[in-house]
């Protein structure tokens, strides 16, 4: 269930991924990682600053501090204030450089990368090092199709959508153990909501509540079908809702690709319903 504060809107619901921002979360967790990086030994961190001012920078090198301490200071100082995306840049540049800067290190690009993609992972980020360079590994739309699910139920009086794509979100985004099965397990709901408030709450699972909403609405049958075996493959034995299910195979991708899905499908049914009057005709 969504906290208090979350339900008045008083803090802001977690989004599926960070594709154009950065929260204080990702960005913390990249700095603890750097300076693991950066405390390499004595004079650790007067190499990387030199480095960093030299080839990333572009700024004189005399204008770094003699000392250590004041290195890291100056380093730090300079990262916090970086905006979003150059914090991406400084972390592509220290993945290719830090061979350069230590020589002796035990640490390498593919080392260092795969560190920074688990941490993309844990933290949300919308960007992961493919083929030794970053990408995104999601769109707006995706994000976009999410956030218009959440905005059109709230305001067409379909709470229990809204709460159940809120909570998926929360628990893709729960810390430090996200909860994908049950993630997965709002995401379907959302949609069984939808059809079921409505279709008819009396019907049989969703799909019958699809059939129920295909009488008063067009339903394109590859849709109905498509999402009546999606909702099978949550409900069945080998489910994810089934209770002895304790090690299913299911992680970020699967839970990502069902809170999309699922959005998207309430967006579509809600404005089918909206194109031919189902709110107005239900009783307030």
């Amino acid at each position: 269930m969504p906290k208090f504060s979350e339900r008045i809107g008083a803090v802001e619901v977690p989004k599926l991924i960070q594709l154009e921002g950065m929260d204080d979360a990702l960005r913390n967790t990249i700095w603890n990682f750097l300076i693991s990086l950066f405390n390499e030994g004595e004079s650790s961190w007067w190499c990387a600053a030199q480095y960093i001012a030299r080839f990333f920078q572009k700024k004189p090198v005399d204008e770094i501090p003699p000392t250590d301490f004041y290195c890291r200071e100056e380093i730090k100082s300079y990262f916090y204030s970086l905006p979003w995306y150059e914090v991406y840049d400084l972390v592509e540049f220290i993945s290719e450089s830090h061979k350069n800067i230590y020589q002796y290190s035990n640490w390498n690009k593919v080392k260092i990368q795969a560190v920074f993609n688990k941490i993309f992972e844990a933290e949300l980020s919308g960007y992961r090092f493919v083929s030794e360079q970053l990408v995104p590994i999601s769109n707006s739309a995706e994000t976009a199709s999410i956030e218009s699910a959440i905005d059109i139920a709230a305001r067409s009086g379909l709470s229990g959508a809204q709460t159940h794509i809120t909570a998926a979100l929360q628990l893709l985004a729960k810390r430090p153990n996200p909860d994908y099965r049950n993630s997965i397990k709002e995401s379907i709901s959302a949609v069984e909501s939808v059809a079921k408030q409505l279709g008819s709450h009396e019907a049989q699972g969703l799909s019958g509540a699809l059939d129920e909403l295909a009488k008063k609405i067009p339903l394109h049958g590859a849709l109905k079908a498509a999402f009546t075996k999606l909702y099978g493959y949550t409900s069945d034995e080998s489910g994810i809702r089934h209770a002895m299910l304790e090690d299913s195979n299911v992680g970020y991708d699967e839970a990502k690709y069902m809170a999309i899905a699922c959005s998207a499908f309430v967006n579509y049914l809600a404005t089918k319903s909206q194109e031919y009057g189902l709110f107005n005709n239900r009783a307030n």
